[in-house]
């Protein structure tokens, strides 16, 4: 039974649109600063709070200058065509992660040794 009273949470008319994207931000970019801090231990300026700031304007950056086109990448890839004409069926984003992902194990069940010569 869908409740008509309320738009989705992310609904573009909704009032807290705005209130869900900040945070859709922040987080990320707290996520992005646990994994360079704490994860990779690096040394950053402002320590955790200077790398979630470096983050999220990096972040607000990127969005403002690329957002349609890096959309526009990712909906080709999940379903490439020219024009009109659907090239395939096949979700290309699947296909490489599920290849790295399987190329990944294999290499880390050997051990993560290198070729010789």
């Amino acid at each position: 039974m869908a409740n008509y009273y309320f738009p989705p949470l992310g609904a573009p008319s909704a009032p807290w649109t705005t209130l869900v994207d900040i945070v859709f931000f922040l987080g990320a970019s707290a996520v992005m600063a646990w994994y360079y801090y704490y994860f990779l231990k690096k040394d950053l300026l402002g320590k955790f709070w200077g790398a979630m700031l470096v983050a999220a304007v990096g972040s607000l950056i990127v969005f403002a200058l690329f957002q349609t086109f890096i959309r526009d990448i990712i909906m080709w890839l999940m379903s490439p065509k020219i024009g009109s004409t659907q090239l395939s069926n096949v979700n290309l984003i699947a296909i490489f992660i599920g290849g790295f992902l399987a190329l990944y194990i294999m290499n880390r069940i050997n051990h993560n040794k290198e070729r010789r010569g």
